[in-house]
Order: structure tokens, then C-alpha cells, then sequence
């Protein structure tokens, strides 16, 4: 089988209301899609991190089609083949990685390598993690997306464990205050085990004085409470935290995250599948943070097509803590694919059909298409 084309097909949808992050909010939001074709004329599908900013599915457009004519005409007989083909391509790019973005570069090659994932799976009519030697059983979800004011975010997230959702997490790293009535408030409604997510908004300071103040609410997990590099950081508050610090979903490379995953600075390691540089580096940090007595929770924040390759990923390397699902309003993330993955609140199983995920649909392709 040998690759034909690499596509980029960028889609662009209104929120209902703008997503509140610690640095920005968003009215709109971005699927940045890759399809791969065989000469066979099978296609295979994956999806890139273009959440933020809105300009990065521009960005991405531009870098996957640079990027495209490095596996134009090479051949897929074997699974190895296509870890070969993204490691030539990321030899090829190491030095602009380090000259220019690196996220930029691995979320390119990561939806590249979803779709030929995709594509050799979709040709042998069989899932991709029973290529990959995984085992289907169902993975636990914890529920984000909750908005507005703090008691409507608590009645929201004892809804979502009302249906079965096995955590819930809301966002901080906005005001000390706001952030601590925020979590009293959820706290106080579903009686602990709340996860956090700073998005990076902390100082070492402000982390060290917000671990001290959110100690009492017996949280589930503290997440990315610094910025990505600061490992350092990480250690300094690993020592002093009560609670689980999460990290790793803006791991850019295979060696960052498993040295994230060993390093001993945080407890549950959160692999991007679309951000780390595609399926084989998440499945890689994933392995080495249970090998190293830590757990794992896969992360992508996008449609179901990302999401059905988090599943996959659960399947080859099992046991996961609870994986993200944004409940928030949004029908792009569920109307793009042909065939509805198999979910309920609260569980997910990976997809029994061939390849990752099933095609989209066409239909929608065509509503939201930008580029």
C-alpha cells in the first residue's frame, strides 16, 4: 500500500457561549482534520490540537502541507512502516522544531500519523488497537464543560455524576478568590474528589499559595498548575501538594513526556495524542508512567475523531484514571463522524470497526469547512 495524498481540511463552528480559559476565552472552535489516502483508495482520517488560538488552524493547514510530500509515495506493509515514515519525518524537522514551534510541528505529524493509523487499519478491516495487540473494555470518562456561575457549575457536575460520569473538572487560574469560592462551592455540592485544571496560570508562588488554600476540599487531581517546562516547579510542589498533581498534555515529543511520566514530579500524566506527536509517543509516555508506578489520563480536546484514537490508545495500554469528555454545547464534536461512537455518561468503548475511529461525514465537512 503506498500513501497518495495528505489533505488538510480545517472546519470552524460557533459556541453557544465562549469558552472561559485562564488565558483567554473563545466564541468559535477550530477542527483541524488530516486525511490520508492509500493508492488503494482507502482513506484514513486523524485530528490535530487546533483549539487555541483560532489562527492555529491556519497555521496547521500550512505546516501539514509542507510536511505532506515526506510521505507521499512511501509504503505502508507493515506497521513498522509507519513508524518509520514519522520518524524520518521528525529527523527531517528536528532542527525547525527548535527554531519555530514545536507544537506546531508534532500536532502536524501527530494528525498525520492518526490518519495513516487510520488508513492501515481501514485496509486490513481490522481496529487499530487490536493491530496494536490492546484488549476493547470500557474506559472511565470524567465530565468538563461546565460554565456560569459557581452554583450552576456545582449543580452541573452533581448532574454529570448523577449520570455516571466517574469525576468532573472545572477550570481555575483565574482570580485566588474566585478560583477558591469556585471550588468550595462544587466541593461542597458533590462532596470531594473534584478535579482542577489551571491551564498553566500559576506562578510557583501563586501555585504554592493555592495549593494551601484548596487543601481542605479533598481534590482528585491538581492539573498543569504551572507552565509545561517548569519542572523544577513541578518537583517543589509535588513535595508539599496532598493532592495529585496531573500534567503532560503539552508534551511535545515522545522523550519530553517520558521524562515527564519518570521523572517523579507529578502522579497522573495526561498524553496528547495530537500534541506529543501522534499515537505511538502518547501510548509510549502512557506505558512509561504505569511502568513507573504512576497512572495515566489521555487528553484531547476536540471532535470524536481525536477522541475515538484517545479510546485506542486506552485499549493498548489498559487501566486508565478517567479520561476527558466535554459535555459543554457543541455539535461538531458528535455530528462529524458517520456512525456515533459508543458512549454513555460516564463510559466509552474503543471503536470495534477497522482503523480509528469511523469516516466523517460529508455533509458536515461541508457546513464548517474554512479551509
Amino acid at each position: 500500500m503506498k500513501i497518495s495524498d495528505i489533505t488538510f481540511i480545517g472546519l470552524r463552528s460557533p459556541l453557544p457561549a465562549p469558552a472561559v480559559f485562564s488565558w483567554g476565552s473563545a466564541s468559535e472552535r477550530n477542527v483541524g482534520l488530516v486525511r490520508a489516502q492509500l493508492d488503494s483508495g482507502v482513506e484514513g482520517w486523524g485530528e490535530t490540537s487546533v483549539t487555541f488560538p483560532l489562527w492555529s488552524l491556519e497555521e496547521r493547514a500550512a505546516t501539514v502541507a509542507s510536511l505532506a510530500p515526506m510521505f507521499v509515495g512511501r509504503t505502508l506493509d507493515e506497521p513498522a512502516d509507519i513508524a518509520d515514515v514519522i520518524s524520518a519525518a521528525r529527523v527531517r524537522t528536528d532542527r525547525l522544531r527548535s527554531l519555530w514551534s514545536p507544537v506546531g510541528i508534532s500536532a502536524a505529524l501527530g494528525a498525520i500519523e492518526m490518519a495513516l493509523w487510520d488508513a492501515y487499519g481501514k485496509a486490513l478491516e481490522t481496529p487499530v488497537w487490536q493491530i496494536l495487540g490492546g484488549t476493547a473494555s470500557e474506559v472511565p470518562l470524567y465530565a468538563v464543560g461546565f460554565g456560569g456561575t459557581p452554583e450552576q457549575s456545582a449543580e452541573a457536575a452533581a448532574s454529570a455524576l448523577a449520570d455516571g460520569f466517574a469525576k468532573v473538572k472545572v477550570r481555575v487560574g483565574f482570580d485566588p478568590d474566585a478560583d477558591e469560592a469556585l471550588v468550595r462551592t462544587v466541593s461542597d455540592r458533590i462532596g470531594g474528589g473534584l478535579l482542577i485544571d489551571a491551564n498553566m496560570g500559576w506562578s510557583r508562588t501563586e501555585a504554592q499559595t493555592m495549593l494551601r488554600r484548596l487543601e481542605p476540599y479533598d481534590l482528585g487531581w491538581l492539573e498543569e498548575p504551572l507552565d509545561r517546562a517548569d519542572l523544577t516547579g513541578y518537583a517543589e510542589l509535588r513535595e508539599k501538594a496532598t493532592m495529585p498533581i496531573a500534567a503532560g498534555e503539552n508534551c511535545y515529543s515522545e522523550e519530553e513526556l517520558i521524562a515527564l511520566a519518570t521523572g517523579g514530579s507529578i502522579d497522573v500524566v495526561m498524553p496528547d495524542l495530537a500534541r506529543v506527536g501522534g499515537l505511538t509517543a502518547a501510548i509510549a509516555g502512557a506505558r512509561a508512567a504505569r511502568e513507573s508506578g504512576r497512572t495515566y489520563s489521555t487528553h484531547h480536546y476536540a471532535s470524536d475523531i481525536g477522541f475515538a484514537a484517545m479510546l485506542a490508545l486506552c485499549a493498548v495500554v489498559g487501566e486508565p484514571a478517567p479520561i476527558l469528555r466535554d459535555i459543554s454545547p457543541w455539535p461538531l464534536r458528535t455530528e462529524l463522524l458517520s456512525d456515533p461512537l459508543e458512549i454513555s455518561p460516564g463510559r466509552a468503548l474503543p471503536y470495534s470497526g477497522p482503523g480509528l475511529s469511523p469516516s466523517p461525514r460529508t455533509p458536515v465537512l461541508e457546513e464548517y469547512r474554512t479551509l
